[in-house]
């Protein structure tokens, strides 16, 4: 017996009607238009979660600072130390005298905090930080930090000794101090940046003098960690207009009394 299948006629009716191009398209620019209504809402959804991975970040930071502290008699430690086979900063160990930027070895592990950080690496590198932006130079061949120390505890730097501030019990308004904070920083000095292109880099010291090195980079403001342990979020006095125009002061350049401490 053959079976002969045969194609069966196409019925005709108002619900097998193809779709026209008109109500493709409408629907494409009804999808477009939802997209385009919730799309500041998932931007603000991200910035409010990294603003609140950084926060994160910023306790342990300080939580590790002040085991560091109580470890050493609340003394502040440098900058930068010399040692026979290269330089400790407070941030890592270059091996050697340095070399070309962004290609600069860095051991994490030898940083001051490293031993107090229970987070592991990855803690001191803010999520928001913009390291693969083409206008960042990296320092060294990996991230380093994305915090900055306020100037003014660190034992050498000049800072500390004008105020005559070497331990964490010299702070006297700690509630009005900031300790730990989103940092960098912008250069113009070091290949590939010049004067006429301006790049981020990592940087390591607060302070309120130009160039600035407050980064706002949290919808427009930066986290802060205080001397007491707290955390508070600051809004820019100035703005720096070059690379992502979120460096800048969080009071008129060169004001110092309120950041570090008040006799």
């Amino acid at each position: 017996m053959n079976f002969v299948i045969r194609p069966r006629r196409a019925v005709r009716g108002r619900g097998l009607r193809g779709t026209t191009l008109l109500e493709l398209l409408a629907v494409i620019a009804v999808i477009g238009l939802l997209i385009g209504l919730a799309f500041p809402s998932i931007a603000r959804a991200r910035q409010a979660a990294l603003r609140a991975a950084c926060a994160s970040n910023l306790r342990q930071m300080q939580t590790a600072w002040f085991a560091y502290l109580a470890d050493h008699n609340g003394r502040f430690f440098p900058f930068r130390e010399e040692l026979p086979d290269g330089v400790l900063w407070y941030w890592g160990f270059e091996p050697g005298r340095g070399g070309a930027e962004g290609e600069r070895p860095l051991d994490v592990s030898r940083a001051r905090l490293a031993p107090y950080l229970s987070g592991g690496r990855g803690v001191e590198i803010c999520p928001a930080l913009p390291y693969h932006a083409p206008y960042f130079k990296r320092k060294f061949r990996i991230a380093s930090y994305g915090y900055g120390l306020n100037g003014y505890m660190l034992a050498d730097l000049p800072g500390a000794s004008r105020m005559g501030v070497y331990t964490i019990q010299d702070v006297t308004h700690p509630s009005d101090t900031i300790a730990w904070g989103d940092c960098i920083q912008i250069n113009t000095w070091q290949a590939p940046a010049s004067p006429t292109r301006p790049m981020l880099e990592e940087w390591y010291v607060l302070d309120n003098f130009p160039p600035p090195h407050f980064h706002f980079r949290h919808g427009r403001r930066a986290n802060m960690a205080m001397a007491d342990g707290s955390l508070r979020i600051f809004e820019p006095y100035e703005l720096d207009p070059r690379c992502d125009g979120l460096c800048g002061y969080i009071e008129p350049p060169r004001r110092e009394w309120w950041l570090y401490t008040r006799k």
